[in-house]
């Protein structure tokens, strides 16, 4: 089986990380020595800003250049 990185949550809510198969759910607690239960957690989503996909602060970037572009272009007329 294949190790994964998942999240364990103790009763005094330590979260613990750990690499290990899918199946287990109860590893000891990296901080209290208790068990500690597989919690659910959040994923990390990358979204590529340069595709014009996805709103970033590239689009931004890019139109306030575009206005200055043309701005600049105006008073040099």
């Amino acid at each position: 089986m294949s190790r994964r990185l998942f999240e364990f949550k103790c009763k005094d809510s330590h979260v613990t990380e750990r690499f290990v198969d899918e199946t287990v759910k109860v590893v000891e607690c990296g901080e209290c020595g208790a068990d500690a239960q597989k919690i659910l957690s959040a994923c990390g989503v990358y979204l590529e800003p340069f595709s014009g996909d996805h709103p970033s602060s590239y689009d931004r970037w890019n139109r306030v250049r575009a206005e200055k572009l043309a701005l600049e272009r105006k008073q040099n007329g």
